[in-house]
């Protein structure tokens, strides 16, 4: 995003009128024309902004509405059963083996599932086809598909919600999202609204997931120059600081674009820089 000191605006040019577009913040304008070719200014939405001060306003009032906002992301069907109640309910395992991995995941943290394939009591091929079966969601063999998607998710959100990109269609703008542990909607509304895309959610077994994770790391290493870069901000930040620090990051990157968004408790916002956009990563609490 360059800054702009003055901007022409001229209302015709030999006899013929030219298409401009204003600020938003400060309603100065400029041809569009000039603006593609000098990348003046930057865009969030349908809207143009001409200067750091401008855009640096309009990026405090989105984090003012997204953090001030009582939308609820986590809307959807929760499963009422748990998962040790309901593979028991199944006969998969008997109530003494589940006692016995409960009282290990209380020690060690980890989640039932983990502790009951570890344990070697059912296979994560039962655990994942019951847990999609609890969410109401199919299960997805990776092995058996080509997957393609050119959507990507933050490393912060593949590791927060064991949530992975499987395969983008073009033609529907449909993205399907592969879960281990459970369907996060916060998280498939965030990628929406970032990616303008729709969501699918799905589940993978544990190994699944982490091939997946192989060969989305992969193809980072073979398209260094493509690939999107993530800053994140552990602590959390005063708003005006983290309108401040996005504002400054647009600025340095000449990014031609920016979207912001809000998972649960983080502040997603991707800045659009050609072939390498970065995700910036804000943590709320």
């Amino acid at each position: 995003m360059n800054l702009m000191s003055a901007i022409p605006t001229p209302a015709w040019v030999a006899g013929f009128k030219v298409a401009t577009t204003s600020c938003e913040h400060c309603r100065r304008s400029m041809p569009v024309r000039q603006i593609s070719a000098r990348k003046v200014g930057i865009r969030m939405g349908e809207r143009w902004y001409c200067s750091a001060p401008c855009f640096g306003a309009a990026v405090e009032q989105k984090l003012t509405e997204l953090l001030t906002s009582r939308r609820l992301e986590q809307a959807g069907r929760m499963p009422r059963m748990p998962l040790g109640l309901s593979l028991m309910s199944r006969g998969m395992l008997t109530q003494t083996q589940l006692k016995e991995a409960t009282d290990e995941q209380k020690e060690s943290g980890e989640d039932i599932g983990e502790v009951l394939i570890r344990q070697g009591v059912v296979s994560e091929e039962q655990v994942t086809a019951v847990r999609a079966s609890l969410w109401g969601c199919p299960v997805f063999d990776v092995q058996k598909y080509v997957l393609r998607s050119k959507i990507n998710i933050p490393p912060t959100f593949v590791r927060r919600y064991s949530a992975i990109p499987l395969h983008y269609v073009d033609a529907t703008k449909l993205l399907l999202v592969g879960f281990v542990q459970g369907v996060e909607y916060g998280l498939l509304y965030a990628i929406e609204q970032i990616a303008g895309c729709k969501t699918q959610p799905c589940f993978v077994t544990p190994s699944d997931f982490q091939a997946r994770l192989r060969e989305v790391e992969q193809a980072k290493k073979m398209f260094k120059d493509t690939v999107r870069r993530e800053v994140k901000f552990e602590s959390p930040r005063p708003l005006a600081e983290m309108a401040r620090l996005l504002c400054g990051h647009g600025v340095d990157l000449e990014a031609e674009e920016a979207i912001i968004g809000k998972c649960k408790d983080h502040i997603w916002a991707r800045l659009k820089c050609g072939p390498g956009d970065v995700d910036l990563i804000f943590n709320t609490l």
